[in-house]
Order: C-alpha cells, then sequence, then structure tokens
C-alpha cells in the first residue's frame, strides 16, 4: 500500500472560500466566539477599574454667565464678517492675562496692588490657574458668548463666573469713560482758552467804544446822525429781554421734566431734533416689543433682548433731556453774563459836543473799533464751533459705546459635572469592549491548537472525519458512580449526540475503501492526553451495539489505559501471546457493558524488545481479520513511542485524535507526516472534546445547531 500521496493531500488542500473567510471574518468571529468567557472577564475588569477611577476622582463643578455684545455703530455698519471680527476681538480681550488678574482680585485669589512686588512666576501662576479654571466660548454665530467655570466647590464656581463677567464689563466701562474724560478733559482745556479769548477781546471791543464814546452794536452800519437810538440804554434793555426769554424756556424744560410730561412735550421745550428722532425710536421699540411679547414667553431671548434695547432707548433719552438742560443752563449763564458787562459799560453823562476837528477822529475811532468787533467775532465763532464739537464727541460716544450686557448670571450648580456619570459608562463600556477585544485577538493568536474542521482543513491538510462533542459535567453527574466515564456514559445515553458522533466515525472507517474492506485501524494521536484511549474503547463499543465483532488490542505497553477503563487486571495479555506463552484466545477479555472483545496489557507488560515488528504480530493480526470484522489497535503517541509508526504500517488506514482547543497545529501535523513517512495511511483526524460553539459546518456533526435530534447533550 503506497501512502505517499498523503504528503501531496497535505500541502495542496485548497477549497473555494467566500469573502468572509478569505477576509478572516468567519474565524475571526469564531474566534471571539470561543473567548467569549475570557473576552467578558477582562472586559469587564477594565470597565470597572476604569469606572472606579473616573468616579473616584475629585469632583468638579461647572457654572456658565452669558454675555451679550452689540458691536460698535461703525461695526454694525459694516459686513458680517467684520461684525464677526469684532465679536471674536472681544473674545480675545475676555482671555487676556490683565484680565484675570482683576479677576484674580475679585475672587481673593490675590489681594489689591499685591501684583506690583509679586515675582512674574507667581503672577504667571495665578493667571494660568484662572486660565485653567475658564472656558470662553462663542455659542454658534450669535453675539452671545459663556464664560464657563470649573472649581471643586459649587459656589465657587459661580462666584468666578459671574466675577469674570461683572469685571469684564466694568473693565470695558472703565476703559470708555477713560478715553472719554481724556477727550473732554482736552476739549475742557481748549474752550477755556476760546472762552478768555473771546471776553477779553469783547471787552477790549467795548471798553474801546465806551472810551472814544462811539455808538453800540450796529454803530459801523449806520451813519452817525441814525445811532443815537442804539446806545447802551436801549443794548441793556434787549440784553435783559434775551435774558427773560432763555430763563423762560429753562424753567418750561424744567417744569417739562420734573411734571413726568411725555416725550413730545419735552422734546417740543428743549427744541432738540435728538429728542424726537429717540422719540421716533421709542415708539418703534414699543411696537415691536408688543408683537414679540405676545408670541413668546416673558423668557425668550427675543423679548429679553427687546427689553434691553428699550432700556438702552430710554436711557438715551435721559442722557439727553440732561444734555438739553444743561445747554439750556449754559445759555442763561451767558445771557446774565452779558446784561451784567453791558450794565457795568453804561457810559457816564454825556460830555458837551466835541469840536469839528473831534467828529473827524471820530471816523478813525470808528474803523478802529469795527477791527476790534470782527476779531471778537472771529474767536466767539471759533468758540462756537469747538463747543458743538464738544457736543457732537459726546453724542459719539454715547451712541458708539460697546453695549456689553449680562444676559444670564451663572446659577448656583447643583450636581457636579466630573466625574460625570453618563460619560465614566461610556469611557468603561469602550475600554471593556477594547480590552474584550484585544483580550480575545491576543488569546487567539497565541493559541496554536486546531479547534474544528476548518482549521483542521487549512492548517493540517486532512479532513475531520468526526467532531466529538465534549460531555458536560451535568450530565457525567447523572450516570451511575461506576459508569462515570465516556465509554459509560455511551452505554447509558444511546441517543445522545456523543453517541451519534461515535457512530459516524465507525461509518467512515468501515466505507473509507470501496475495493476492499477496513478491518484493522490503529488509532494514534500526537501527544498524551487526546483521548485516544476512550475512542478506542468508545469506537468498539459503538460498532459491538452495532452488531459488529470486534476486538481492541491495546498496543501501549507503558499506560495500559484500557485496563483502567473497563477495570479488569489480567496475567495473561498481547505480551505473553506475541512470546508464544499463550495463544490470543485466552488471553481475550470480554467487554462487561458489550460484546466487544478486548485484547488487553498484562500488569507486568513492558518490554524493551521490539515486538510489534516481530512475525508474531503480524501472525497475530492476521489471525484477527479473520476472526472479527473489526480490529482497533489502540497505539501510543506516534511522537512519543517510536512503535506507534510499526503499527501504523500494519494497519488498513489510521485514525489521528486530537484534543479540540489542546492539541497543537505542529504536534498534529507532525504526526501525520511520521504516519505517512511510515507508510501508514491517514484516513483523517478524530477531533475530542468539542465544545458547541466551537464548530463550524465543515464539521461531521454540527450538533450545536441539531440539538433536536438528540434525546441529550
Amino acid at each position: 500500500m503506497n501512502a505517499r500521496p498523503g504528503l501531496e493531500m497535505m500541502t495542496s488542500a485548497a477549497t473555494r472560500r467566500s469573502f468572509a473567510d478569505v477576509v478572516g471574518l468567519t474565524a475571526m468571529a469564531r474566534g471571539l466566539r470561543r473567548r467569549w468567557k475570557v473576552m467578558l472577564l477582562v472586559g469587564l475588569i477594565g470597565a470597572c477599574g476604569l469606572f472606579a477611577f473616573i468616579m473616584s476622582g475629585p469632583r468638579t463643578y461647572s457654572a456658565a454667565a452669558l454675555l451679550i455684545i452689540t458691536p460698535r455703530q461703525a461695526t454694525q455698519e459694516a459686513s458680517g464678517t467684520t461684525a464677526s471680527a469684532a465679536i471674536d476681538s472681544e473674545i480675545e480681550l475676555l482671555r487676556s492675562a490683565s484680565l484675570m488678574n482683576d479677576v484674580a482680585e475679585a475672587v481673593g485669589l490675590r489681594r489689591t496692588g499685591e501684583g506690583v512686588g509679586r515675582s512674574n512666576a507667581a503672577t504667571a501662576d495665578v493667571v494660568n490657574s484662572i486660565a485653567r479654571a475658564i472656558t470662553i466660548t462663542r455659542r454658534g454665530a450669535t453675539n452671545v458668548i459663556e464664560i464657563s467655570a470649573r472649581a471643586s466647590n459649587n459656589l465657587r464656581a459661580q462666584q468666578l463666573a459671574n466675577s469674570y463677567a461683572d469685571v469684564y464689563i466694568a473693565n470695558q466701562l472703565r476703559a470708555h469713560v477713560d478715553s472719554s474724560q481724556q477727550a473732554s478733559s482736552w476739549l475742557a482745556r481748549r474752550l477755556a482758552e476760546l472762552r478768555d479769548a473771546v471776553e477779553t477781546k469783547e471787552a477790549a471791543a467795548e471798553a474801546y467804544r465806551v472810551q472814544a464814546r462811539l455808538p453800540a452794536d450796529n454803530a459801523a452800519a449806520t451813519p452817525a446822525a441814525d445811532v443815537q437810538g442804539n446806545d447802551p440804554q436801549s443794548q441793556v434793555q434787549l440784553a435783559r429781554a434775551d435774558l427773560d426769554e432763555r430763563q423762560a424756556r429753562a424753567r418750561r424744560l424744567q417744569d417739562a421734566v420734573s411734571s413726568g410730561a411725555s416725550l413730545d412735550a419735552i422734546a417740543a421745550a428743549a427744541s432738540s431734533d435728538t429728542l424726537n428722532s429717540l422719540r421716533d425710536r421709542m415708539a418703534d421699540v414699543d411696537r415691536r416689543q408688543a408683537d414679540l411679547e405676545n408670541r413668546y414667553l416673558p423668557s425668550h431671548p427675543a423679548v429679553i433682548a427687546i427689553r434691553e434695547e428699550r432700556q438702552s432707548v430710554e436711557d438715551q433719552v435721559q442722557h439727553e433731556i440732561q444734555r438739553a438742560t444743561s445747554a439750556l443752563n449754559a445759555q442763561v449763564a451767558a445771557a446774565r453774563t452779558r446784561l451784567q458787562t453791558l450794565q457795568r459799560s453804561l457810559p457816564p453823562p454825556a460830555p458837551p459836543p466835541a469840536p469839528a476837528d473831534a467828529a473827524i477822529s471820530g471816523v478813525d475811532a470808528m474803523a478802529h473799533y469795527r477791527d476790534l468787533q470782527r476779531e471778537a467775532g472771529i474767536a466767539r465763532q471759533i468758540y462756537e464751533t469747538y463747543l458743538q464739537r464738544n457736543q457732537d464727541m459726546a453724542d459719539i460716544n454715547q451712541l458708539n459705546i460697546p453695549d456689553t450686557r449680562v444676559l444670564a448670571y451663572a446659577p448656583v450648580p447643583t450636581s457636579p459635572t466630573s466625574p460625570n456619570l453618563l460619560l465614566a459608562l461610556e469611557l468603561a463600556a469602550a475600554l471593556g469592549l477594547l480590552l474584550a477585544l484585544l483580550t480575545g485577538f491576543g488569546f487567539e493568536a497565541a493559541d496554536q491548537s486546531v479547534k474544528n474542521g476548518d482549521d483542521l482543513e487549512e492548517r493540517i491538510g486532512y479532513p475531520a472525519v468526526v467532531s466529538i462533542p465534549t460531555i458536560s459535567r451535568r450530565m457525567m453527574r447523572m450516570m451511575p458512580p461506576a459508569e462515570r466515564h465516556p465509554s459509560g456514559y455511551l452505554i447509558g445515553r444511546p441517543m445522545s449526540a456523543f453517541a451519534e458522533a461515535l457512530r459516524v466515525l465507525r461509518t467512515v472507517i468501515v466505507y473509507s475503501k470501496l475495493d476492499k474492506p477496513v478491518q484493522v485501524v490503529a488509532v494514534t494521536s500526537a501527544l498524551p492526553g487526546e483521548g485516544k484511549t476512550t475512542i478506542s474503547m468508545c469506537l468498539a463499543r459503538i460498532s459491538a451495539l452495532s452488531g459488529q465483532r470486534v476486538c481492541v488490542v491495546d498496543c501501549d505497553l507503558r499506560m495500559q489505559s484500557i485496563n483502567d477503563v473497563i477495570d479488569i487486571e489480567t496475567d495473561v495479555g498481547i505480551l505473553q501471546v506475541l512470546a508464544g506463552e499463550a495463544p490470543w484466545r485466552s488471553a481475550i477479555v470480554n467487554d462487561p457493558s458489550s460484546d466487544a472483545h478486548v485484547l488487553p496489557v498484562a500488569r507486568a507488560g513492558f518490554t524493551p524488545r521490539d515486538v510489534f515488528g516481530s512475525n508474531a504480530m503480524a501472525r497475530l493480526i492476521d489471525d484477527l481479520r479473520g476472526a472479527y470484522d473489526l480490529v482497533i489497535l489502540d497505539c501510543a503517541p506516534i511522537l512519543a513511542v517510536a512503535e506507534t509508526r510499526i503499527l501504523v504500517k500494519q494497519a488498513d488506514t489510521t485514525v489521528l485524535v486530537a484534543r479540540a482547543g489542546r492539541t497543537p497545529v505542529k504536534a498534529l501535523r507532525a504526526a501525520a507526516q511520521q504516519t505517512v513517512l511510515a507508510d501508514g495511511h491517514v484516513l483523517g483526524v478524530a477531533l475530542n472534546c468539542v465544545l458547541p460553539h466551537w464548530q463550524t459546518y465543515a464539521d461531521s456533526l454540527y450538533f450545536d445547531q441539531a440539538k433536536s435530534y438528540y434525546s441529550v447533550g
């Protein structure tokens, strides 16, 4: 019998595979399914450890204050990109180190003035601590800025967020006031200089007129004969009338304001175009506010914004009323000053008429008086121009002030944001899943044992002639104490999946060759402890139950395992038969649980002589062929004992027993190669102790999906 083609089969095993098999998804899924217990254990340990670590960390509370920033007027009139850049600039101001220093003083992290003598490192530490606790973000594309503060105490977090908002607004107002004060201070000094110049020039012109005894006011435009009516007494009367008229306007405005008159009445009393425009704007705001309040709740952002806009317009109205009142009071004071000046400049009683040549010199005096009046008029025009500029600048400063308000102060946080229970659960679950997958992949990568029929086909090159399921401990405990072993379970549960797997093995062996029946089969394994003796005895019993004449020959001289399985002790065994000391029929022992026969090894059965390669062994096998339908040679592991290589040559076929999840691939491959090199014929591999969830469709019985066909597992 030529067994060399088996080597070619080992190296040329190739089958068509699906896409999942090609990319390894099927094998990966099977591997993870096999390792689910250790994966679950490692995943739970990792997840619980991370969850405990996160939840044991210090508690952190977060509080958020909201600011709404309306850019300056020039920015509002620009494009949206410019407005967005202005908001971003405000955010950078919020993140500045100087503001954080002010916040540190406000919350007590640094005392006022302490930064002057403090080291740069200490100041930097304070700024860094504030920077770590504060987060400044813009809410989408809106003008709302969120100031989020984190602290280990909920009240501290609220204080930090609200103090940051208040300090920012205070700094903005302070900066605006400082710039306005600088401009106002310069204009005030300039106005005082111009006012002094006007008063000096007007006083000089009036003093010259009085000295030269010239007529007042329109004397430069009327003949000398007609200026008699415009004497100083008339000027005093006109000045008194002007003062009375201005005082009356000031009283009307004061009475309208104090009596709570309407804005229309106040605007009419003040004769202010600015108040008229603010009145129109107030009417528009009232209309929009009524519309929004009818559609939304009072807490809606649009309602809050329109109320803030109304408050801003009201503030501007009050400012304009104050400005108009101040302007009228200033006009009253100027008219009173002019009246007093004219009263002081009344001439003494008129002297006798001047001679003719004095009248001639009066023409030159009138020309000089006109020059003095012209200089005084130019000075007053310059003064009034600066006065108007001062008023315009005040209006611009009022309109262009950054409208920065606190939209919502931070409430006291009721629950900590860190550790976050939901986030901790999510992270723990993610870590547990990752560790479980890594554990499964690691165990699969380190495990070089065979698991199912697919592993045998792909990695060994021989098929799994049968996949024998493992017997659960629960099912084994249901057996009588004397039968709590696989061969006893086979007799007690003949309709189980385990018994059906042994029937499959018998069928494969008997019908493996069509030209001639298989009578002698060698059962071996690569390493000890694979269950070959158990499979041999169970195969003998299932064959005997099927009506065959079967004999098991114990060829494992060292272990004598069959004696333990059927609980026998004998002084005559295979060695005595091969030595010619006894006929083989006298050494046969009947299996008490079936009609199978056993040729055991006597108690002192080991010998160093090569008994299996002798002619006596050949004659024994020939005799057994004639007496039995099936002869099972229970051999020692082929990699451990050299005698097995002789026995596999004498058998019609060889079945290699491998234990699922234990037998290494390399050992099983070496055992198959040794069998082929010894001119033995490898029928296939009997995969022992297969767990249900390890099986694939390549296994002989896919019993995990066919449980209904078996009475028990």
